[in-house]
Parts: C-alpha cells; structure tokens; sequence
C-alpha cells in the first residue's frame, strides 16, 4: 500500500458531517453537463459517498473508493447513502490505494478526485479513464473571512493548518495547482481546462464545524504531536470560531480550481 498524503481532518464525526452535506450537484457540477448515461464512474476519496450516490442518476454504474486509512464504518454509511436514495444497484464503494488503482487500463469512462493527492494519483486516474479526468480541490490561501479575527487565533489556526498538512505530504493550496499536476501526469497542456469555482458557506455551520475539527479531528491529535500547539490553546481557537460565527457582518468565500482533463486514445 502506497504512503498517502495525510488528511488533516481524517474522518472523525465532525468532519463526516459537514462531508455528508455535499452533493453531486454542489461539488461536481463542472463535470455532470459532459456525463453520459452508459458512463461508468470512478469517485476517488469518496468518504460518506454523499456525491458518489448523486451520480447515480447520471451514468450507468459508480465505483466510489476510500483509501483504508479511513475505516470500514466510512464506507458502511455510503453504502446506507445509496440505498437511502435508491441507487444500491448502481453504486458501489470499496477501499482501494488511489496511487495504485485495482482497475484496468482505460476501465471508466470519468474518473473524479475528490482528495488531495498531487500527480502520482492524477496519473492513476488518467491510466483508468476512457474519457475524462475531472477534479476539483479547494485552495486554502483564497480563504477569506470578516470581520478579521483581532484575537489573531484564527489566523494562527490557519498557519497550524498548512504546517500539519504539509507535514503529512499534503497540499492544502491545491486548486491553483491541479494545471500544473495534470501536465506532470502526462496530459498535454490542450487537454487540460482548470476554471475558478466559489463557495459561500453558511456562516454558523461553517464556524461551528470548524471549531469542532479544531478540537476534535486528526488536525487536534496531529497538531499536539508536532508540539505545534497544546490542546487548551485549539481549544481557544475553536472558542474563536464560535465567537466569529456568532457575528452578524460574519461572511466567508473561498475558491476552488476545478478541472476537466480529455483523454485521447
């Protein structure tokens, strides 16, 4: 099994829940006008599979996959996603290693990375697509926030951010990259169209899930073991959060990049 890059939220509770609010529709919406419906899909880091089942209703068979790490119980609530909505039949999830595909050559007609891998999985997926290669990544340092934080805590919790991802071989700046990652794996610059996605979230969700995986996800555990912070001072950070969410001027946006890669046979 291949060393993945480390997730800083992992898949505690307070991450799958905010996880479980995406859709297709919301997440993937640069990639359903060009789906067919004799596709077959391939979801890498598909996590509660709410996205992976959206894309049921659109192509004729889904494999959703999750790296091991995350757990059997991640996936046993996808599978409770796909029967809720129906589409057990079509959509299938498994744990698979995204830098080592358990696919042939050319097997899906679209593949979507929905995690923060760099080239090494861009070209898995560009080996396993008939088609297309779509991802889409959030790019951390187009997170913008007001009123600013005049504790300061919210922005040391984004520096603590960037140290623990990229202590575990992440990218937390991934959307300006997926370009330059799609051409590293083997895509010719005129096969590739990255665009500019935005997301407005909701001001007290966003602050309270943001306060929850400050103390409670893998990001809390990794940062106390990188002696980058103690516990009571995240714990004054999520308080931050909270104080923030409570605003009434509070806004937030960020941006993604959102790619669409062409394979050529």
């Amino acid at each position: 099994m291949s060393t993945q890059p480390f997730y800083p939220s992992g898949h505690d509770e307070t991450v799958l829940r905010s996880h479980r609010t995406r859709t297709a529709a919301d997440s993937a919406a640069h990639l359903l006008p060009l789906l067919r419906p004799t596709d077959a899909l391939l979801d890498i880091g598909c996590g509660p599979g709410t996205i992976t089942v959206g894309f049921g209703s659109y192509v004729a068979s889904v494999v959703g996959i999750e790296h091991p790490s995350a757990g059997a119980d991640v996936l046993a609530k996808a599978r409770k996603e796909a029967e809720r909505q129906g589409v057990q039949d079509k959509v299938q999830f498994q744990h698979a290693d995204a830098l080592a595909l358990p696919f042939a050559d050319n097997a899906f007609d679209a593949v979507l990375q929905h995690v923060s891998d760099p080239v090494g999985v861009l070209r898995e997926m560009r080996r396993v697509s008939r088609r297309l290669v779509a991802a889409r990544e959030a790019d951390r340092g187009t997170f913008v926030l007001y009123p600013p934080d005049e504790s300061g805590l919210l922005t040391r919790f984004d520096e603590l951010w960037y140290k623990v991802a990229r202590a575990g071989g992440g990218e937390p700046d991934a959307g300006r990259r997926l370009k330059s990652w799609a051409i590293q794996a083997g895509f010719s610059s005129d096969e590739v169209d990255v665009k500019a996605g935005s997301s407005t979230p909701e001001v007290k969700e966003w602050s309270e899930m943001w306060a929850g995986r400050t103390v409670d996800s893998d990001f809390a555990k990794r940062t106390v073991e990188l002696g980058l912070a103690s516990q009571q001072e995240l714990q004054e950070m999520a308080n931050a959060w909270l104080a923030w969410g409570r605003r009434e001027d509070a806004w937030y946006g960020y941006l993604h990049g959102e790619l669409i890669a062409t394979v050529q046979s």
